[in-house]
């Protein structure tokens, strides 16, 4: 599997690690959780300058229980995951990479110090994880990573 293929899941089970048998999880709607990662899919949008997402979606699933083995049904323990495509020409990843890490860092996320060129990630202040790789031939891909939930 190649690193940018690896890059998502690997985030995806760093961010789900915490989630347990939801007892200790925070509570929030699923709506306002999708909203989030939605203004979180907009601001990044708006840092990279591109017009619109050529693609986007953003789903609630289950959190991992039993080690992994399983997920919890998400009217027990959720989390969503957005996945975005942001077109953007070849020649200006890496400059747009470089606005939209700049941007993050402005709004105070703590940037991976795995960051390359061509690959993000980061962590918002509400432990939300965000990661923008290069998509070619589109360009770039957003991947946005909420925590576990418990439903409100």
């Amino acid at each position: 599997m190649s690193r940018r293929r690896l890059l998502p899941v690997l985030v995806l089970v760093v961010v789900l690690s915490g989630c347990g048998d939801g007892d200790d999880l925070a509570t929030m709607s699923q709506t306002d959780v999708k909203q989030q990662v939605e203004r979180y899919a907009g601001q990044t949008l708006t840092a990279s300058g591109a017009a619109a997402f050529v693609d986007s979606a953003a789903n609630v699933t289950g959190c991992p229980r039993d080690n992994g083995r399983s997920l919890a049904d998400p009217d027990e323990a959720f989390y969503v995951q957005g996945l975005y495509s942001l077109p953007v020409p070849a020649d200006q990843v890496t400059a747009t990479i470089g606005k939209v890490r700049d941007q993050w860092q402005r709004n105070g996320y703590s940037i991976s110090s795995t960051a390359t060129p061509t690959e993000l990630s980061a962590t918002a202040t509400d432990a939300y994880r965000l990661d923008l790789t290069a998509n070619p031939p589109i360009g770039l891909r957003l991947s946005i990573a909420s925590p576990c939930y418990r439903p409100s």
